[in-house]
């Protein structure tokens, strides 16, 4: 072949190749379903940026319904305080709310705040079977689309019905988080890469699956929520939503969870509980929610308004007076200088009776006699605590009021006292509570000598305490052991107490006085020096050392002894001088 006939046959190659390449793009024009150009439009660009308003990062998503629910990768949103969402058309809509979201497949629901309808892709929930044609949308501004067409090669089992896809084209790492269409026009999957790095396949997690994703009402404890600072969705279930709200409350800073009832208010307008826990929020933290004396008053007339809307919705209008009337009631007690008939404790009293007047609970009588122990009128507070522990709700706290009462009633009968301190102390089993009480009739046996009743309720403290005690309990219970003629256990206790707190002159002097009664009178007279070198004008220890010496026939160093303590103010040592120094 001549020289000539081989450039022609090279120039011929040439155009053809030139040609084959400038119809690609046509073709792929052509092939082209008629629904994308359309369906382009429900693809979007999501940034996201921290708390300080600085980008982290950009990532695709689309729409899947007409009011802006929105589905995208989980690790777009990780560490965001806001987002945005930016159409084919340029235009930018805020993140609102996060719907729902699984760390482990990357996923993530949520809504944007959109003014108008919005074009989407309309969602297949069956499984899409092997072998069916896959068209992967990208994101793009231009208005010719550039897509991809494959098989999906494989399906298998995500969760429940749902699948995840392999299929048969490669995808770049752009184009993640795009959605995988039927020729229909509907969605099926979320694409994304091959983690092997192959890149000759990709996959798809079910766009349905993700669709079924929500916060449910535990998830106020989920890891996966806490890494994303953008307002959650509520549980559409209202009780579910209750929870979610309480559960936030033990994790929220005051503020914060503010905003929360404001959000759980908005989204639940006729839901009594909100108001409630809103009143109740801001009555208790005012101080930290607010800076002037002004402001603290807006959010206590905030709060009474607050809880006449919970009246208003709820269907147990008793427990909302109630729990009215126990805020009013704190604030009463605990700011003296508000100056607001609102908050005093006679309005305390008459919202309490309407709650009373509506459904008479024992939990409201308790609250009616804690208001009148603080009043002064013991008999009513009494009485009220009785109407408590004649029903099913009895408490040891309810009894161990009710023996309070009694006690600053005039004439009080310290045997009666006695008995609802030992349905107290029953009520409350072997519980540290059951332990302050049982401290308290203590007390009130000391009036009546009853020390071996005393001894025995000290050993009881020991076993409610599981031991944890001090030098102090020892020192005591010693006093009763010592009055019940119990020696031998009154020494054990002191020296117990001196063991524990070495310092202290009065365990040496009670150390002293029960030798001088087992007339171990060297002993009694050690004890006694230690504690005069603890504190030399301790004039009772003087009285014992002259005891001693008279038990000794040593009257020259009683009577000395005896002078001293006369000398240091000792009430007691008169009658001692007056019989043996006289």
């Amino acid at each position: 072949m001549s020289h000539a006939n081989n450039l022609m046959t090279m120039k011929r190659i040439a155009l053809l190749l030139w040609i084959c390449c400038f119809s690609l793009p046509i073709t792929a024009q052509k092939n082209m379903p008629k629904w994308m150009d359309k369906a382009r439009k429900a693809v979007v660009l999501i940034t996201t940026y921290d708390k300080d308003n600085r980008k982290i990062t950009s990532g695709n998503g689309f729409l899947i319904s007409e009011t802006g629910e929105v589905l995208s990768a989980y690790t777009v949103f990780k560490g965001a305080s806001r987002a945005t969402v930016t159409d084919t058309e340029g235009k930018t809509y805020p993140v609102t709310r996060i719907v729902g979201a699984d760390e482990l497949y990357d996923v993530i629901r949520f809504h944007i705040s959109v003014p108008k309808k919005m074009p989407f892709l309309p969602l297949v929930t069956a499984t899409v079977p092997v072998g069916r044609t896959a068209y992967l949308l990208p994101y793009s501004t231009e208005k010719q689309v550039s897509f991809r067409q494959g098989e999906v090669l494989e399906a298998t089992k995500l969760k429940e019905n749902y699948s995840y896809y392999k299929l048969g084209f490669p995808l770049e790492s752009a184009q993640a988080n795009t959605p995988v269409v039927l020729e229909t026009g509907e969605v099926f999957g979320l694409a994304q890469e091959d983690a092997s790095g192959k890149n000759e396949v990709s996959y798809a997690v079910s766009a349905a699956y993700i669709n079924s994703l929500q916060v449910t009402s535990t998830d106020a404890l989920n890891s996966v929520y806490h890494e994303i600072e953008i307002k959650k969705a509520w549980p559409s279930n209202l009780e579910d939503a209750a929870i979610s709200l309480f559960l936030m409350g033990n994790q929220q800073d005051a503020k914060t969870y503010l905003e929360t009832l404001n959000d759980f208010i908005d989204t639940f307008p006729n839901a009594a509980d909100g108001y409630q826990n809103r009143a109740s929020h801001v009555v208790t933290f005012r101080a930290a929610l607010a800076t002037t004396p002004e402001e603290q008053k807006r959010y206590l007339d905030m709060a009474m308004g607050d809880y006449d809307k919970a009246a208003q919705f709820s269907q147990q209008k008793g427990e909302v007076f109630y729990n009215q009337a126990k805020a009013i009631y704190a604030v009463a007690v605990e700011d003296s200088t508000l100056n607001d008939p609102n908050w005093t404790v006679e309005n305390a009293v008459a919202t309490l009776e309407k709650a009373i007047a509506m459904d008479d609970l024992p939990v409201y009588r308790q609250l009616q006699g804690d208001i009148f122990f603080f009043e002064g009128d013991y008999e009513r507070a009494f009485q009220s605590y009785q109407m408590v522990n004649e029903s099913e709700l009895a408490t040891a706290s309810s009894y161990y009021l009710a023996a309070k009462a009694k006690e600053n009633l005039p004439g009080a009968n310290i045997y009666e006292i006695i008995e609802w301190l030992d349905k107290a102390i029953d009520r409350a089993g072997m519980t540290s509570e059951g332990a302050a009480y049982v401290l308290e009739r203590i007390d009130k046996r000391q009036y009546l000598n009853q020390y071996t009743e005393m001894v025995a309720d000290y050993d009881l403290y020991y076993r409610l305490v599981h031991g944890q005690v001090n030098a102090s309990f020892y020192f005591y219970r010693e006093q009763a052991k010592f009055r019940t003629g119990d020696m031998e256990g009154a020494l054990a206790d002191i020296q117990q107490a001196i063991r524990m707190e070495h310092d202290n002159p009065d365990y040496y002097a009670e150390e002293a006085a029960i030798y001088t009664r087992l007339e171990a009178y060297e002993k009694a007279l050690e004890s006694v020096q230690q504690a005069l070198d603890l504190a030399p004008d301790f004039s009772a220890c003087y009285r014992i050392r002259g005891v001693c010496h008279i038990r000794q026939d040593k009257k020259n160093e009683a009577c000395e002894a005896f002078a001293k303590a006369k000398e240091l103010g000792d009430p007691l040592v008169d009658r001692l001088i007056k019989e043996h120094c006289q």
